[in-house]
């Protein structure tokens, strides 16, 4: 009699603490009680293997913010940036990091294009003097050797030139000089460390991004003065 009695005042009491916990429990978000199903169908076999990866990849999808990839890409770079900026900073006690090289960089344009010049003037006569081949043989074994010095003779002393087309092309040279000098360096830093680092390890790869990031922040300081 008393079991039969306190049967209802024990389910009333369990109902009670249900409405309770469910009130006081926050509100869980459509993607999490989706997920919870989900689950609760997979562990009871009423799921593929299929519907779960399905299940699982969207909602982490939904989860994660659409933009915490260039969030992840800001932190990334900024972080090597600022980096390599405070080394500089305390290496050489300029707090405008990079600007002394870039400034530098700007200024050896000339000498730079010279040497591009000298570089590319020996290889282009090098190759058209392979026409001359056919020369009797002394002839023919010095036409290359001797079309190739020429040229690297001649460009050699081109830096004076670069300098004077510079002089007239104002201001426009002046604007476009560290763009130049910068790509250059950011060229080599990318070959020499950026396009091997695929395969190391994040921390690596985070420390071979550090000169190429810090570069593009000398530019954005620099590009300003040297454009004024």
């Amino acid at each position: 009699m008393s079991t039969s009695a306190s049967n209802p005042a024990v389910k009333a009491a369990r109902r009670a603490r249900r409405r309770r916990t469910a009130a006081a429990a926050p509100v869980a978000a459509p993607v999490a009680r989706g997920t919870a199903r989900a689950t609760i169908a997979a562990l009871t076999g009423r799921l593929g293997r299929a519907q779960i990866v399905t299940g699982i990849t969207s909602a982490a999808t939904a989860l994660v913010p659409v933009d915490s990839k260039g969030r992840r890409w800001l932190a990334y770079n900024g972080s090597a940036a600022l980096t390599g900026h405070g080394v500089l900073w305390l290496a050489t006690g300029n707090p405008m990091g990079a600007e002394p090289l870039m400034a530098a960089a700007v200024h050896s344009v000339p000498n730079c294009g010279a040497f591009v010049v000298t570089c590319a003037g020996a290889y282009a006569a090098w190759k058209a003097a392979g026409v001359l081949r056919g020369l009797p043989v002394l002839l023919g074994l010095a036409a290359r050797p001797a079309a190739a010095l020429g040229a690297a003779f001649w460009g050699q002393g081109t830096a004076p030139l670069i300098t004077d087309v510079m002089a007239a092309a104002e201001p426009w040279s002046s604007m476009l000089l560290p763009l130049i000098a910068a790509g250059a360096l950011a060229g080599i830093c990318w070959w020499a460390l950026d396009s091997r680092s695929a395969a190391w390890r994040a921390p690596v790869r985070w420390a071979a991004r550090i000169p190429l990031a810090t570069l593009a922040l000398g530019v954005g300081l620099y590009a300003p003065g040297g454009a004024l």
